[in-house]
């Protein structure tokens, strides 16, 4: 007797689509965020806003205390060993608190919002824009596993977080919100505040270059050291809003990111983060 073997659909992670290098920012200094399509321009176009200045007092999303973190090393099957820092939160599941993103949840992860029919001085060279689908099961696969099972479907979605020295912009191109992954690090007194940024179709994220902050003095107090940040993201849960009942398996969208140079080179290339505990991220209520 024959049996029949029914398999399910198959998963996208993540599809690659149209990539191309900016203009030059010297001509065109201004990215204009038209609908949640980027568009670089020589004059003002639409609204001009300014860059969220840092405010490393802000706290948003559910904070962990008393974590932990020590290097790691990665060998892929098909790449070159590298080091990521791994950490320990100390609970059982790591919360990503749903957030809307306005300007000043925004700004309490060193990110700027860029609405739809808003400009912005964008001077940053080395980077790319490019087109990805990300399917609402992204999140649920590693890189740092090795051994070739970087595109593995895991039973959780595990933290996956990075930062680096150029610039970024998330468009959210709809029809549902895109959501973004942030940190706020406080490694100086060992906390971090997690949270899922859900930008409304049609606006964008900035986010300025990162750097680990230099390490405090010996006459610093407790406020001080935890004023000492490093704002971190991750847009592997791109398409949690695709995930309910009658959602969508995937969402499309832009990303400003850096290009091969600038990703690999040791001054600006990401530092990459993980926390091997299963995630929770909720869904925010949206019309």
């Amino acid at each position: 007797m024959t049996q029949d073997l029914s398999n399910f659909d198959t998963v996208l992670f993540i599809a690659d689509g149209a990539s191309a290098p900016l203009l030059d920012t010297k001509k065109f200094p201004y990215m204009f965020n038209d609908n949640g399509r980027g568009r670089q321009t020589e004059d003002i176009c639409g609204r001009l806003i300014e860059l969220a200045p840092d405010a490393p007092e802000l706290e948003r999303g559910a904070t962990y205390r008393d974590i932990a973190h020590w290097p790691r090393q990665i060998t892929p099957k098909d790449y070159p060993a590298y080091e990521i820092t791994e950490f320990d939160f100390r609970v059982p599941e790591v919360r990503y608190e749903p957030l809307p993103a306005t300007p000043e949840n925004a700004q309490a992860f060193g990110a700027t919002l860029l609405r739809s029919g808003e400009c912005i001085r964008f001077p940053y060279d080395g980077l790319v824009m490019s087109d990805y689908t990300y399917g609402k099961w992204a999140g649920y696969e590693s890189p740092y596993l090795g051994d070739g099972r970087s595109r593995e479907l895991l039973t959780w979605n595990a933290t996956d977080l990075e930062y680096h020295d150029f610039a970024h912009i998330f468009f959210s191109q709809g029809p549902l919100p895109l959501v973004i992954t942030v940190a706020r690090w406080r490694p100086y007194v060992n906390q971090i505040s997690l949270a899922d940024l859900w930008v409304a179709p049609g606006d964008a994220l900035v986010l300025p270059p990162k750097v680990m902050p230099p390490p405090p003095t010996q006459h610093m107090g407790p406020e001080e050291k935890r004023r000492l940040v490093v704002d971190m993201h991750n847009n592997r849960n791109s398409a949690q809003a695709c995930r309910r009942y009658d959602g969508p398996p995937s969402l499309a969208t832009a990303t400003v990111l850096g290009d091969d140079q600038v990703m690999s080179a040791p001054l600006t290339r990401p530092y990459y983060h993980e926390e091997k505990q299963p995630t929770w991220h909720g869904m925010l209520k949206w019309p």
